[in-house]
């Protein structure tokens, strides 16, 4: 009972913070160029990139991972990542899984019925409004409608929803950006009965 205590305490705290982040109408602080130019050699393998700043962002791998299946979802986890089954209130819930590299980092994934689904994308779309925009994209032949948005440290999050096999599936990148190799490489391994 104390973990639950503990992880719906840790859950409201991280929420708290990213509502924090303020309005997407403010002013970005710095020059907002720090892009990543990830360069594709002729394996079509992505090399590691530099951001404007100077950084080096790590080249993405999947090279290890391990085939994962929860409820009536399958997911391939990169080596490094964990699998978490269930949520902070039920482990042992089939319809809440993620892939994760670090508790504040990763996807997370949610089989929801219609309007669950549709209530929590919009209310996360009102909450998150830091560098909002639109986004689509198809991975494993799932088309993907959602948003995302600016954590105000530079990282990305993302929300988006999919109808698969009749069923809702709704994911959330924590500090993944949509179109990062990252997301494409996990979300293009993921299977719905």
């Amino acid at each position: 009972m104390k973990k639950k205590i503990l992880a719906c305490m840790l859950t409201a705290v991280m929420a708290l913070g990213l509502v924090a982040c303020g309005d997407s109408s403010a002013p970005a602080t710095g020059d907002g160029n720090a892009t990543t130019d990830a360069v594709t050699t002729d394996a079509g393998t992505t090399d590691a990139g530099t951001t404007d700043a100077g950084t080096t962002e790590e080249a993405f791998s999947m090279d290890g991972a391990k085939e994962e299946t929860w409820g009536d979802l399958t997911v391939s986890v990169p080596a490094g990542y964990e699998f978490k089954k269930g949520d902070a209130l039920d482990e042992k819930d089939t319809r809440y899984c993620a892939v994760r590299k670090s508790e504040l980092h990763g996807i997370e994934f949610k089989m929801e019925d219609d309007n669950v689904c549709q209530q929590q994308y919009e209310y996360n779309k009102k909450t998150y409004t830091n560098e909002q925009k639109d986004i689509t994209g198809t991975y494993a032949d799932i088309a993907w409608t959602g948003f995302e948005y600016g954590d105000g440290f530079g990282g990305k999050g993302f929300e988006a929803y999919a109808k698969v096999n009749g069923k809702n599936l709704r994911i959330s990148g924590v500090s993944v950006a949509f179109d990062s190799e990252e997301a494409k490489a996990i979300l293009g391994t993921v299977k719905v009965k």
